[in-house]
């Protein structure tokens, strides 16, 4: 992902009309602008601001370092490449969210390769203005289409309002993240932009991990539920009393483990047998040496 000089003029403008006074500034960007991190530092500090970068990686916009931004004094948060959670929380700093757009040069021929008629066209924010542009191709060969919207990793809802409507559906954008995240029994593919290729993903290799872990639990006896700070993932605590209860009741011992990001490396050595997240549920996908399942796919709604 790469800022052009578009998006770096609409940013100071938003900068400038948020913040009149001269800031201290805690700057959050995604793995791919690091690029061009120093480029946007120095228009920051042309304004007058001071700017400290956050060098954690930044998830999302679940993923606000507000506390890191008032130890540093700083009185404002600028997140880039995101939206606004959808989920509500309060920072202990204001923060201003400036989600990236990006436009691409496609080959639509590779739309023939869909061999679907009705198909739903989903995107994350950085490609979402695309989908017009994508339906419009669609149409030209005979096909018609059904814009749901930007979707997340961890939230697809965008898709699951169309499903009933469409035959497929089709991700725009880079990679097989946010497209994987689907949790439908209509076949998926993606326009990965960066290759300019169509493909149809395979969602069986998520599905077969997921049953295999529901079925090792009969055998585990000590359980650790994994809490993560984050402001948009934090399971609150009436929550995970209900969820201690619910694996009381199943004759489990509980554990409730509470980090930052959650990662192998911290559950090494720990003599639990299995592990229920509750932050991101995308986290179980990352590997882990031991079985790691979503709450939600267990218990449903807590």
């Amino acid at each position: 992902m790469l800022m052009d000089s578009e998006n770096l003029r609409e940013l100071i403008n938003i900068v400038s009309k948020r913040s009149k006074h001269k800031s201290k500034i805690l700057l959050q960007i995604p793995e791919g602008l690091k690029c061009n991190v120093i480029e946007i530092i120095d228009n920051l500090k042309r304004l007058g601001h001071d700017v400290v970068l956050s060098a954690e990686p930044c998830y999302g916009a679940c993923d606000i370092r507000d506390y890191e931004a008032k130890k540093m004094g700083c009185d404002l948060i600028l997140h880039l490449g995101h939206r606004k959670f959808y989920k509500k929380f309060k920072t202990i700093v204001p923060v201003i969210y400036f989600p990236i757009k990006l436009s691409v040069k496609y080959n639509p021929v590779e739309l023939k390769k869909i061999s679907y008629k009705k198909i739903g066209l989903i995107s994350t924010v950085h490609h979402v203005e695309t989908l017009k542009d994508i339906s419009r191709d669609l149409k030209n060969i005979g096909k018609s289409s059904v814009i749901g919207g930007e979707i997340l990793g961890c939230y697809t809802k965008n898709a699951s309002k169309i499903e009933k409507n469409v035959d497929c559906f089709l991700f725009v954008g880079s990679g097989e993240f946010h497209a994987s995240g689907l949790v439908t029994e209509k076949p998926v593919y993606i326009f990965d932009l960066e290759k300019n290729k169509v493909r149809l993903i395979n969602k069986m290799k998520r599905l077969k991990i997921l049953h295999a872990n529901l079925a090792k639990l009969d055998d585990a006896k000590k359980i650790g539920i994994l809490i993560s700070t984050k402001k948009g993932q934090f399971f609150d605590l009436n929550r995970i009393e209900k969820l201690k209860n619910k694996l009381k009741k199943m004759n489990k011992k509980a554990y409730v483990l509470v980090m930052d990001n959650i990662t192998n490396e911290k559950l090494t050595g720990l003599k639990i047998d299995y592990f229920i997240n509750t932050a991101c549920p995308r986290i179980v996908e990352d590997g882990f040496d031991k079985p790691v399942i979503n709450a939600r796919d267990l218990f449903g709604s807590i």
